[in-house]
């Protein structure tokens, strides 16, 4: 009994050893199942037909025709409302607040008195001037006359002394008005009054701002974009703007000005653009989200899944009668699972999107539908051949 289960045990090694080695030639591969079913056939007598010994096995894969169509360029960005027109108010001399002239929401022109500083100094200042220059032109006055008789008692350098001394004199009248007029702060520009920063007694010191003067009715709004838009950007062009304090509406915006350069560390472009239509009730800063959308011609577009990467770069294998080449394409759009490309494609072609990793140049491809349909074929003309005639 040990001597026979020994024997057993030795011949189940053996037999485990040579399942390993040989037992996919022992089996039937999957590769003669699948050549079978793709339609590869057999001859009489049991020859593998479709060429050399052996036989040639088509790719089972999928396929879609090229389609031309249009796409879009979709850039998006936040940016803020500004106003076009909009200048901060200064005082130009340093003093206490006498009197305000305008409230905030007022709407004033150009050259308009907001405020006025104290001013006393700068009024006695100019009536002190303007006595200085009364006196200098009846200065001048006599020496002229006296020269005019021939006197011999006033020279031409006195008369031209005479002169130089009332030029000074009228400078400094018009230096006195001058800083007197400074003492009342002017609106720079016609508009709204924004909020003012100065009340009654203040005292404001010189280039201390007061408020803002600007045009509602004006806007823009800026932002930017990633270098990539460069190549879509030009004045002129309409972009959406879209704000979360009035959800639901669209205001437009046209582009106006483009920054000359990009951003060294963001990567970004700077661009402007002037709102259009209705702006009422929207407030210089509000934030804003920027939506420009650019129309491209029509071009091929196919699956992204048929895509196939290499060294050289992106293809897309072509089938015609049965085999397929490769075309090189370069990607210039892509939308979730559909590519547009430019490559040697027409209209129509069959563009291989399942399989792509079976396929080399050449090689011989077959779809689902017709793998099916000539297995059904052949199963029907077998059938036929097996049925007995009226004759037999």
């Amino acid at each position: 009994m040990k001597r026979i289960a020994e024997l057993l045990l030795g011949l189940m090694a053996v037999a485990a050893v040579t399942y390993w080695l040989f037992g996919d030639r022992l089996m039937p591969s999957d590769g003669a199942a699948a050549t079978e079913e793709t339609g590869a056939g057999t001859a009489p007598g049991g020859r593998q037909g479709g060429g050399r010994a052996g036989g040639s096995r088509a790719a089972m894969v999928t396929m879609q025709p090229v389609d031309l169509s249009p796409y879009a360029l979709e850039y998006q960005a936040v940016g803020t409302i500004e106003s076009t027109a909009r200048v901060a108010v200064v005082a130009e001399a340093s003093g206490q607040v006498e009197e305000l002239l305008v409230a905030p929401g007022d709407r004033v022109a150009a050259d308009a008195p907001l405020l006025r500083l104290e001013q006393r100094t700068q009024t006695l200042d100019l009536a002190s001037a303007k006595a200085s220059l009364t006196e200098a032109q009846n200065a001048l006055e006599r020496v002229q006359r006296l020269s005019s008789t021939g006197s011999v008692a006033v020279t031409s350098v006195q008369v031209q002394e005479a002169q130089t001394a009332a030029n000074i004199a009228q400078v400094a009248v018009d230096r006195a008005e001058l800083e007197l007029d400074r003492r009342i702060v002017r609106a720079p520009i016609e508009g709204v009054v924004g909020l003012m920063d100065a009340r009654l007694g203040d005292y404001l010191n010189a280039n201390a701002q007061i408020t803002t003067v600007s045009v509602p009715e004006q806007l823009k709004v800026g932002f930017s974009l990633p270098e990539s838009a460069v190549a879509v950007l030009e004045p002129g062009l309409m972009v959406d703007v879209l704000l979360p304090s009035r959800i639901g509406r669209v205001f437009k915006g046209q582009i106006t000005a483009i920054d000359t350069e990009i951003d060294t560390t963001t990567r970004l472009i700077d661009v402007e653009a002037q709102l259009q239509g209705d702006v009422a009730g929207l407030r210089h800063g509000m934030i804003a989200n920027v939506v420009l959308i650019e129309e491209q011609a029509a071009m091929p577009a196919i699956s992204a899944l048929s895509i196939s990467w290499s060294r050289e770069g992106a293809s897309v294998f072509v089938a015609e009668e049965g085999t397929v080449r490769r075309v090189p394409v370069t990607i210039r759009h892509r939308l979730d699972d559909r590519v547009w490309v430019d490559g040697a494609l027409a209209v129509g072609d069959q563009i291989v999107v399942e399989g792509v990793q079976k396929l080399r140049e050449g090689g011989q491809v077959q779809t689902l539908q017709l793998a099916r349909a000539d297995t059904e074929g052949r199963a029907a003309a077998r059938q036929n051949a097996q049925e007995p005639t009226i004759n037999e």
